[in-house]
């Protein structure tokens, strides 16, 4: 039995004990909850004033006017969440009261052990940021206060955000991305194909709603999404854990999946995404430690919706979704603006139809894509969550390498990373077809699904992504 075998077994034992210690302990926000008054309820200051402080609020944030009465509320030290929601559930304006739930990277796949497993990457240079080495991701202790893993912290590291640097040109002619060959996903799913029919769109946005990414990138800056209207304060999208315009990746989560959907094709460095041309819109909610919350994900979904995103990435997850109807709302208001959201399954190794399914990607929105990861073999990868009534398709998510934060590039593996050939691919295909619904375009990505005998009882389509035959589906 090897050492990285040993290790693998004692990091997967440690992880179910610490979904236990979850399980009993907070998944939300200790003093905040989120409010929604029904629709065309009347309420005065008077009565809201009175709302308020039987119910223990010290501080009212409000979402935009088309989130249609939601509130973020803060409440005084001494006052419990079950006690709030309790008191705001007398009014009989109130439609539902929750707590502000924690959403994360999904935990315990193999990019996780990649953070601080070595042995087989090599050894590190002293204080490099280099990929594969413990400085170059954060990794936080299983149990606050005892270093473990190796290399562990209890505060993510503190990272200088660079202001956003002027779009590069286009590379005209194109020149071949040195690394391209070591991306098999993209071959796997025809994509290297479908770029002699469509290389994508700078008019399709793609929001990655993430830990952010590294705008200034040399494969990313080109095809990052630029707000025109608003270029000078949040020139390529919104930090909403900083409340600024600076939306820098310091976690390089957000960074890896915005590569897989568009990393710049044919400008002579690094890889390609699906798309080789896209805008790529950086919406972050996230921190460093990989936790954001729901209504910050509101925020950023809200965000994205209204400067124009055709496509939502949603590589995280919470197993308090079932009960988190702000999330669930927020992606049917994405529904009613032609709104694709693509979630990943998973990484729990476990089935989303049983007792304890990965939200968002179990909800039943319409617009939703939940998404498993396979390998370069088509097996279903043994961290994946799978399910055949609620995981939509399968995608490479083992081992894919893509962009890091300082102009890196590294492999890591997860449904995080499946879940973004899923985005991509939509993305190419609105970039062919402007004028389609994303009931169209979910459609014809998941009937033109490669089927494959390894996933027939895993997903609902019994496929793995193929995105050119999508694109050849749509010209019939």
């Amino acid at each position: 039995m090897s050492k990285l075998f040993v290790l693998r077994l004692l990091f997967a034992t440690l992880g179910i004990l610490t979904n236990l210690i979850a399980a009993v302990g907070d998944e939300y926000r200790p003093g905040e909850i989120l409010v929604k008054y029904k629709d065309g309820s009347v309420r005065t200051r008077h009565q809201m004033d009175a709302l308020y402080d039987s119910s223990g609020v010290r501080k009212v944030r409000r979402f935009d006017r088309s989130l249609g009465g939601l509130e973020h509320l803060y409440l005084d030290e001494d006052t419990k969440v079950e006690d709030a929601i309790h008191a705001m559930l007398q009014d009989p304006n109130v439609e539902y009261a929750q707590p502000n739930y924690i959403l994360s990277i999904p935990q315990f796949s193999e990019l996780t052990y990649r953070s601080f497993l070595l042995p087989e990457d090599g050894p590190c240079e002293t204080g490099a940021e280099s990929p594969g080495c413990p400085s170059s991701v954060y990794v936080p202790c299983l149990i606050p206060g005892i270093p473990f893993p190796p290399g562990c912290s209890d505060s993510p590291p503190s990272v200088t955000r660079p202001v956003v640097g002027a779009a590069p040109k286009e590379t005209v002619p194109a020149i071949e991305d040195p690394d391209l060959k070591k991306v098999y996903g993209l071959k796997k799913i025809g994509a290297t194909e479908a770029w002699k029919k469509v290389r994508g769109s700078k008019k399709v946005i793609v929001a990655i709603i993430d830990s952010g990414i590294d705008y200034n990138h040399e494969d990313l800056s080109f095809n990052m999404w630029r707000n025109l209207r608003r270029k000078n304060e949040e020139p390529v999208g919104y930090d909403f854990v900083h409340d600024d315009g600076l939306p820098y990746d310091d976690n390089h989560h957000g960074t890896h999946t915005a590569g897989i959907v568009g990393a710049v094709g044919g400008n002579g460095k690094g890889v390609s995404g699906v798309n080789q041309v896209v805008s790529l819109m950086a919406l972050k909610f996230m921190g460093a430690d990989g936790k954001g919350n729901t209504a910050n994900a509101i925020r950023a979904m809200d965000y994205a919706i209204r400067n124009g995103a055709k496509v939502l990435n949603n590589s995280w997850s919470s197993d308090s979704g079932r009960f988190n109807r702000a999330l669930y709302d927020a992606i049917e208001r994405a529904k009613a603006k032609n709104v694709l959201f693509i979630a990943a399954a998973g990484n729990d190794g476990t089935d989303n139809d049983g007792e304890k399914p990965a939200y968002p990607a179990s909800f039943d929105n319409d617009n939703l894509i939940s998404v498993a990861a396979s390998n370069r073999n088509d097996v279903l990868a043994s961290f994946s969550n799978y399910g055949k009534k609620t995981v939509h398709i399968a995608a490479p998510g083992s081992s894919i390498l893509s962009t890091t934060p300082h102009n890196k590039y590294d492999t890591f593996s997860g449904t995080s990373m499946a879940a973004p050939h899923v985005a991509g691919a939509a993305a190419l295909l609105w970039a062919q077809n402007p004028s389609w619904s994303y009931k169209k375009v979910k459609e014809l990505l998941l009937n033109a699904s490669d089927k494959v005998s390894t996933l027939s009882d895993k997903t609902v389509t019994g496929g793995r992504l193929n995105v050119l035959k999508a694109i050849q589906s749509s010209e019939n």
